[in-house]
């Protein structure tokens, strides 16, 4: 048994005494046999937008013509002139989106369609004039990689477009504006109250982010506790994400972000062999002296750095320069330097990331598409994608998440299935996969003294489950559900049938 006393846990042992010291005036519920284990923490999700995408058209799994037909009525609803976004449309389903499908359907409108994991663009014609990409016209400053016919003219798909004028409007508006960024934020709540996370260490960025996460928790509507990150490629953001009076319970500081390189998806991650579908390419990244200025600058001010890089030599680079950067000053390594994602991993560099010390902050979400990856990687390096087991042998520090939306889920139980179910070596325990969601989770955000397990003095956040999913058989876990979600000692959640 145990029992919580606010926001924290007294006691974690027999039934007899758990009663003894809550004393005959304590609420007791019967769980009859149901698990319990600690809130799921997830290490890298996006609140803002998942609660923009999650008031948006999906376009997850739809052919061109099926995209028409789920924007038409949205568009028609829409002013002319007026810009239309949607989201996750992907390769698989759509091979080949070209801005003519949309201008001939949607003449009138500008239309932004974010592809899956955000790092490519489709827009129709109107779209791309908005955004200053044109035939005959150099691209904008910030424009990324703009696809183009042999005779200039754009198809209508761009990718890891950067900070474009236009584009940062529609992002601005709703990071800015508090009457658009709160009732995001309650839909992203929602989401994460019904999977058992009681804590997310987000991409927050903007500072009145902060204040409207301050400003539910004064009013007792938080129902996550968060880990707010800076972005180090808006550097003018950063001052002002100085400001509010954070907490370590409930909106903290956390690190500051920077992309190394982009994704599978958009072959844009750096790798050390060409992409299997696209001959020639191996992506594009930051190399090793660039990665160095800024891990220096992060360590003179000690603070925490969490890096975007997918492609294995995107995490060669980051590691090369990690190695220059200790030299010259070891004492960096309290820091905890993250990598984020890290889904290609040479196996040299599995053993210099425990070396180093760099944490490898994953999000299991993207074992959902494998097919995808063989296309994209060829088999063998598909499957040795998302080397989970290799890391934790090595003895990395491995946390996951979700990196919600730009992975289709951030369902902890659907997460822990994947990694215990998946085929080949880098399968791992639904035991030690749940200790990657709480106790791993924890260290990244230097909260394990108070979060990650049930233990008398942590904070009183855990998760009621169907099923205890490290006992049952791993193809089960599917199954399982989440029956209540508590949060410092106060129920946020219960399924209708608990």
């Amino acid at each position: 048994a145990m029992a919580v006393d606010g926001e924290r846990i007294e006691y974690v042992g027999s039934a007899r005494e758990a009663l003894r010291r809550a004393g005959p005036g304590a609420e007791t519920i019967d769980l009859r046999g149901r698990a319990v284990v600690p809130g799921f923490n997830d290490n890298h999700v996006h609140t803002v937008i998942l609660g923009d995408h999650d008031a948006a058209a999906s376009l997850v799994g739809l052919s061109a013509e099926g995209i028409v037909e789920r924007l038409e009525p949205i568009v028609a609803k829409a002013p002319p002139g007026t810009l239309v976004w949607a989201y996750d449309w992907d390769y698989p389903a759509c091979p080949s989106p070209d801005k003519s499908i949309l201008d001939r359907a949607f003449p009138d409108n500008p239309l932004i369609l974010a592809q899956f994991g955000g790092h490519g663009l489709w827009l129709n014609s109107r779209a791309l004039s908005l955004l200053g990409i044109e035939k005959g016209r150099p691209d904008p400053k910030g424009s990324g990689v703009v696809l183009r016919r042999a005779d200039g003219e754009p198809t209508g798909v761009v990718r890891e477009m950067g900070n474009n004028r236009a584009l940062a409007r529609h992002f601005n508006r709703m990071f800015l504006r508090a009457k658009l960024a709160l009732p995001r934020i309650e839909r992203a709540l929602a989401v994460y109250r019904g999977y058992g996370i009681t804590s997310v260490q987000d991409n927050t960025w903007y500072v009145p982010v902060v204040f409207a996460l301050k400003a539910l928790k004064r009013q007792g509507r938080l129902s996550a506790r968060f880990s707010c990150w800076r972005f180090g490629e808006a550097p003018g953001t950063i001052p002002l994400m100085r400001l509010p009076a954070y907490d370590r319970e409930w909106v903290a500081r956390g690190p500051v972000k920077y992309f190394l390189d982009g994704t599978f998806s958009t072959r844009t991650a750096l790798l050390w062999e060409d992409y299997a579908d696209d001959p020639g390419n191996r992506g594009r990244g930051l190399e090793a002296p660039s990665i160095l200025r800024i891990l220096t600058r992060l360590a003179a001010r000690g603070n925490q750095g969490a890096f975007h890089a997918i492609g294995d030599r995107a995490v060669s680079n980051f590691l090369d320069a990690m190695e220059e950067l200790l030299a010259a000053r070891p004492e960096a390594a309290r820091l905890r330097f993250r990598l984020e994602h890290a889904q290609l991993i040479r196996p040299k560099d599995v053993a210099r990331l425990a070396r180093l010390g760099v944490l490898v902050s994953a999000q299991p979400a993207a074992l959902t598409t494998p097919e995808k990856d063989e296309h994209i990687l060829g088999s063998a390096r598909a499957l040795a994608a998302y080397p989970h087991r290799s890391l934790l042998d090595a003895g990395v520090h491995l946390s996951f998440g979700s990196d919600i939306p730009g992975e289709p889920t951030c369902d902890p139980l659907l997460c822990v299935h994947l990694v215990a179910n998946r085929p080949g070596p880098e399968r791992i325990l639904p035991e030690e996969a749940l200790r990657c969601y709480t106790v791993g989770s924890a260290f990244a955000e230097f909260r394990e003294n108070e979060k990650g397990t049930l233990e008398a003095g942590k904070l009183a956040d855990f998760a009621v489950l169907s099923d205890d999913i490290t006992r049952i058989p791993v193809e089960r876990i599917r199954h399982a559900r989440v029956e209540m979600t508590v949060v410092g000692g106060r129920t946020v959640y219960e399924r209708s049938s608990t």
